[in-house]
């Protein structure tokens, strides 16, 4: 796997990369260091693979460069193409419905636990969603931040309520 740290107007990111697609993308820190700590903290806890150790870095899965304009324009408050492939290896199966269902939710719009739920055939399965949204390891790409509890309030979120707020009003929308 390969890895790199990208400046935005937020901070220094930190992301991760496999040859089949993006395996980790923190959201930003005030440092470059402090962005290289926590990419790699996130990388001690990614669940491998048992040959994931032996695969050789493949490179080039991932356009950095057009990652790194589009983390630029969200941040900037434009809307963005984050769309880049995800290595979805290191979840399980219903994780991997679930966030690849997150993954299509569109800028400035939210969905609820619940109707995820739903439509990946887990009707009273809110909670269990809500679990594998947390699951999520490629933040903005994956738009986990769009996803709210049913009564319209904004659930959790792995970088903290503060930083989904954030998230959400850089997308025009105050929740």
């Amino acid at each position: 796997m390969e890895k790199a740290i990208i400046e935005t107007p937020a901070g220094f990111a930190g992301l991760c990369w496999s040859g089949s697609g993006l395996v980790l993308l923190n959201l930003p820190a005030p440092t470059v260091s402090d962005a290289e700590i926590e990419l790699e903290s996130a990388l001690e806890r990614l669940p491998g693979r048992p040959n994931e150790a032996a695969r050789p870095p493949a490179g080039g899965s991932i356009d950095v460069k057009r990652l790194e304009k589009g983390l630029n324009d969200y941040f900037s408050g434009k809307r963005a193409d984050l769309s880049v492939p995800v290595d979805w290896s290191h979840y399980t199966e219903f994780q991997k419905k679930v966030l690849q269902r997150v993954y299509s939710v569109p800028w400035g719009r939210v969905v609820s636990y619940g109707q995820i739920a739903r439509e990946v055939g887990t009707p009273r399965g809110a909670r269990a969603v809500g679990g594998a949204v947390g699951s999520n390891r490629v933040l903005l790409v994956v738009p986990c931040h769009r996803v709210i509890a049913h009564d319209g309030t904004l659930g959790g979120f792995g970088g903290g309520l503060d930083w989904k707020r954030k998230l959400l009003k850089i997308e025009g929308l105050d929740i």
